[in-house]
């Protein structure tokens, strides 16, 4: 009996915001009402859903939160979808594309080069001091 209220409860407040989004598309005659993710950069985001240009809303405010009204035609909808998309697959690209960074190996070419001449200074050096006795 307890358990059931608290995770009601607990549902509500899995969000980072408490902001509505409430979607009209005039062509259709459809609406449609999501909880916002977040809001950055002059955006409103929901989650894999849509990516709103903040200016283009109108904004009231509610008991629980802020609601946003888009209207717009369907075409604009779409594209506000395909946004939300192409941010998510790049978000996922980058997590995927991570690669841990290599460690420096004990020894690079240049190091090794230069030893290479200095061993072969120290030859000549040796030699030229050995035949230059007679």
């Amino acid at each position: 009996m307890f358990g059931v209220g608290r995770k009601k409860q607990d549902d509500e407040f899995n969000f980072d915001t408490n902001d509505l989004l409430v979607i009209f598309d005039d062509e259709n005659k459809t609406s449609d009402i999501q909880r916002i993710g977040e809001i950055r950069e002059g955006t409103i985001y929901v989650t894999g859903k849509y990516a709103i240009p903040y200016e283009d809303c109108e904004i009231t405010t509610g008991t629980d939160g802020r609601n946003f009204f888009y209207r717009a035609p369907a075409r604009s909808i779409l594209e506000t979808k395909r946004l939300a998309a192409l941010e998510q697959s790049m978000v996922l690209n980058q997590i995927t594309a991570y690669r841990p960074p290599v460690p420096p190996s004990s020894m690079d070419w240049t190091k090794g080069i230069l030893f290479a001449l200095i061993f072969v200074a120290f030859i000549i050096i040796g030699i030229s001091s050995c035949g230059g006795g007679k």
